[in-house]
């Protein structure tokens, strides 16, 4: 069990230890990255499990662990805005398990209270299962997936809202929105779906981190959102 700091900064300690290892990451396996597994949503029950792309063995090893505590969601790639990006990038497979972001991300409101005590323990449970029935014998073969470029500390502008990596549909859904950032000034709003920033249509998270790298500190433009059924326009400045 690994703790790492720095990560927001552009996880700074995950990719010290992969370069400066206590056992030499050759060895290792896999690496399993529980970031944000605390606020498990007792409605919709969404489990969001990152990488199984990494390995030819995960889908199989997560078929044979299914249950009805969570909603599943997957997602292939091995790279991120969290630690495993940086076993990843040592070739190692990783699993990425994350209940979503919640309003009180990076606010001191978030406090011990809020945790969803039950719900972590049945994921940590689940977690176990899948630990149990992965080999240990044989080394798990590792596979290179496609990237996202999210993570920290790489644009140049941002306009403040928690992005719902859950979200299936088109554009990217506002799952908080921080006060006093570009986005709250211009009025959008939780809830909100991203389809467009400047001339930049809006169809994933990917597109989204792509479209923010056009735009300098300064700059402003107009942020597209789809409200219910209505589509808003907003003017934004960075």
């Amino acid at each position: 069990m690994l703790h790492f700091s720095g990560e927001e900064l552009g996880l700074y300690g995950s990719k010290f230890y992969t370069e400066h290892p206590l056992v030499d990451v050759k060895q290792v396996n896999y690496m399993i990255n529980m970031d944000m597994v605390g606020r498990l949503n007792d409605s919709s029950k969404v489990l969001t499990i990152g990488g199984i792309g990494t390995s030819p063995a995960w889908p199989s090893i997560l078929k044979m662990n299914e249950q009805t505590d969570f909603t599943i969601k997957v997602d292939s790639s091995g790279t991120g805005p969290s630690d495993h990006t940086s076993f990843y990038r040592k070739d190692l497979p990783v699993l990425f398990f994350f209940t979503g972001l919640h309003t009180d991300y990076h606010k001191p409101s978030d406090d011990a209270q809020l945790i969803n005590y039950s719900g972590t323990r049945k994921i940590v449970q689940y977690i176990s299962r899948i630990i149990d029935q992965t080999p240990a014998a044989e080394k798990l073969a590792f596979t290179k997936t496609k990237e996202q470029q999210m993570g920290g500390g790489r644009f140049k502008v941002s306009i403040g809202i928690m992005p719902d990596y859950t979200f299936s549909g088109q554009g990217v859904k506002a799952d908080g929105v921080i006060d006093g950032r570009p986005a709250q000034k211009a009025g959008v709003q939780a809830g909100d779906v991203i389809i467009q920033l400047g001339e930049h249509l809006i169809t994933s998270v990917e597109t989204y981190m792509q479209a923010l790298n056009r735009f300098d500190k300064g700059q402003q433009t107009t942020v597209t959102i789809k409200r219910g059924n209505e589509i808003k326009e907003f003017a934004i400045s960075f």
